[in-house]
């Protein structure tokens, strides 16, 4: 197996080709948007450049649908005492026996209190409202802020959302809305603010085209590096 790059929107793009008996040649785009071609012996190499450069628009799309996205791992069991991660440190998380159930933060602990017998997913599930709720409070604001320290490139969004999403870090609407996952709230705030702003370039550009590489470049020149983080988080 030999690796190669090859130039897909105005971007440097993996390529690991892996030859076999096979007959045919077929082009995957995996995870991180590397791209892997597995090919017949007999078939040269700047035949296979070839048929990657025929593949632009397909590899564009699917590169964009999977190079951000990393499953959602799912929090099985919590207990008094685990750790959670929160904007790039650990807190702590403290049950407390109280007249009604609520959580708060204080410090580095995570406070629940809970009125009746508590359970390991009932834990969880206060935990992910928790993660919701501080994501709707953050987010919109760090948006306003980021969309205004670039205000010369950069437009203001019609609103700002937050979801749970399974398949996407970020999203953005042809009519101004950006939605957010408030699984980014586990994230360290530069990596937050990399997919703010990957989504506030979208309100410039609607696609991933050279214009749009450029300008996302221009306001965060480490993007490539940040976007590696965030898949390996």
């Amino acid at each position: 197996m030999k690796k190669r790059t090859v130039t897909i929107a105005a971007e440097e793009v993996e390529v690991d080709i892996v030859r076999s008996s096979r007959r045919t040649i077929a082009l995957y785009v995996r995870p991180g948007g590397t791209l892997q071609i597995r090919a017949p012996w007999y078939v040269p190499v700047y035949a296979l450049m070839q048929f990657v450069h025929q593949k632009t628009s397909w590899i564009t799309r699917q590169r964009e649908r999977l190079k951000e996205i990393k499953p959602v791992a799912e929090i099985k069991q919590l207990s008094n005492g685990s750790l959670i991660p929160f904007l790039g440190r650990n807190i702590t998380v403290v049950l407390r026996p109280a007249e009604r159930t609520g959580f708060g933060l204080r410090d580095d602990e995570l406070i629940i209190d809970f009125s009746d017998r508590i359970v390991p997913d009932m834990i969880a599930a206060l935990v992910d409202t928790w993660y919701v709720h501080e994501a709707k409070c953050y987010f919109p604001v760090r948006t306003l802020e980021l969309a205004g320290i670039h205000s010369g490139k950069l437009p203001q969004p019609r609103s700002v959302g937050v979801r749970r999403m399974k398949r996407r870090w970020g999203s953005c609407s042809t009519n101004g809305k950006i939605s957010l996952n408030s699984e980014l709230m586990k994230k360290d705030p530069a990596l937050v603010d990399y997919v703010i702003i990957h989504e506030l370039c979208h309100l410039v550009h609607h696609n991933h085209g050279k214009e749009y590489y450029a300008l996302l470049e221009s306001i965060v020149p480490d993007y490539r590096e940040r976007r590696r983080k965030l898949l390996q988080s």
